[in-house]
C-alpha cells in the first residue's frame, strides 16, 4: 500500500465528510504508533470529521500578581492535598512550567510565571483517560447498552449521531451505577460498565507530530497490561463487526472504540474487520491525532502524564 495511496484516501475521505451535512461526517481515529504501521493505520482507521478534544478550564483565576509571577489557590474540596500536590508538580514539570508549589490547610498555591496562568489552570482537572467498547457501552433510554441499534450507538456515525442533550444524558446516567455523561461537539452521550483501559495502562506519554500530516498529536504507549488489553479489544471488535457485517462495507459496518478524557469524548475510531480481521497489536500503543495547537498537545500529554488527580481543586480567592 503505497503513502501516495493513504494520501488520496485521507483527502478523498475529507472531502467527503466536508461536502455531507455535519450529522453524517465520522469521527477522526486514534492511530496506532510505530514507524511501519502508523501509516497503515490511517487506511485503516481514518474517517472524515474533524477530532474533537478537551477545552481548556473557563474558572477566573483567583491570583495575587507580584512581578512577573501570580500566585494561584485552589481548595482541595476532596482527597489529600498531599497526594494532590505530588500529581500536580509532575505535571506541571511534564509541561515545562516552572512552578512553586505549596500544601495549605486544604489548599494547593501554585507560584508561576504569569503568562502561563491559564496553563496552570488547565492542568488541575482530574485528567481521568478511559479507552472504551463503544457499541457495548454507549446507553439507551432504558440506561442498558442496545449494541446493535443505531439510535442508540449512532451505526457508523458513533459520537456523532443519536446525541443527546446534557439533561438527556445525566439522566440515563443516574440509572445505572458509575455510568458517565460524557460530551463531543454536536451533543452528549452516556457510557456505562468497565472501561477496558484507563489511566492505569499507560506507560509513557508524549506530544508529537503526526507522521502523516505533522498535525500535533499525543503519543500514548501502553503497560504490558495495557498492550494486551488493547489488543484484546481491538479483535473483539473486528470480530464483531464481521459478524453484524453480512459483507458490506466495512465503512458502515465496523465496531468503534471511544477515547475519553474526564467527561469529553475525545474520538471515536473504528476498527476495519476486513484490513485487520485480527485487530491491532498492542505493543504499538495508540495516539490521539490532530490536537489544535502544539500547545494544546503538550498540556493534554501533562495532564496524563502523572495519572488522575484523585482530588477536586476549585479556584479560590488569593
Amino acid at each position: 500500500m503505497s503513502d501516495d495511496y493513504l494520501s488520496r484516501l485521507r483527502a478523498e475521505l475529507l472531502r467527503a465528510g466536508a461536502a455531507q451535512a455535519p450529522r453524517r461526517r465520522r469521527p477522526l481515529p486514534a492511530i496506532r504508533l510505530g514507524p511501519v504501521v502508523a501509516v497503515a493505520a490511517v487506511a485503516l482507521l481514518v474517517a472524515a470529521i474533524v477530532l474533537t478534544v478537551p477545552g481548556e478550564r473557563r474558572d477566573d483565576l483567583p491570583s495575587q500578581v507580584s512581578g512577573g509571577s501570580v500566585r494561584l489557590t485552589y481548595r482541595v474540596q476532596s482527597g489529600d492535598p498531599t497526594a494532590a500536590a505530588q500529581i500536580m508538580r509532575a505535571r506541571l514539570k511534564h509541561a515545562g512550567v516552572a512552578a512553586e508549589l505549596t500544601v495549605g490547610d486544604r489548599t494547593l498555591a501554585i507560584t508561576a510565571p504569569r503568562a502561563v496562568s491559564q496553563a496552570v489552570n488547565t492542568l488541575t482537572v482530574p485528567g481521568r483517560f478511559a479507552i472504551y467498547d463503544w457499541e457495548r457501552s454507549v446507553l439507551g433510554p432504558d440506561g442498558r447498552p442496545a449494541p446493535r441499534d443505531p439510535a442508540v450507538t449512532g451505526g457508523p456515525g458513533a459520537g456523532q449521531l443519536a446525541a443527546l442533550t446534557e439533561e438527556e444524558a445525566r439522566a440515563r446516567a443516574a440509572k445505572r451505577a458509575g455510568a458517565l455523561a460524557v460530551h463531543a461537539d454536536h451533543g452528549w452521550f452516556t457510557l456505562g460498565g468497565d472501561a477496558p483501559l484507563t489511566n492505569a495502562d499507560l506507560s509513557s506519554v508524549r506530544a508529537g507530530e503526526d507522521p502523516m500530516g505533522g498535525n500535533p498529536v499525543v503519543q500514548l504507549d501502553l503497560t504490558s497490561a495495557g498492550q494486551q488489553a488493547f489488543t484484546t479489544l481491538t479483535r473483539e471488535l473486528a470480530e464483531r463487526g464481521a459478524d453484524h457485517s453480512g459483507g458490506g462495507d466495512p465503512l458502515q459496518t465496523s465496531q468503534h472504540f471511544a477515547l475519553v478524557l474526564d467527561d469529553r469524548l475525545l474520538s471515536t475510531p473504528f476498527i476495519n474487520w476486513r484490513e485487520v480481521p485480527e485487530g491491532i497489536d498492542g505493543s504499538e500503543g495508540v495516539y490521539i491525532p490532530d490536537l489544535p495547537t502544539p500547545e494544546r498537545a503538550r498540556l493534554t500529554a501533562a495532564l496524563l502524564s502523572a495519572g488522575p488527580l484523585a482530588a477536586s481543586l476549585q479556584p479560590v480567592s488569593g
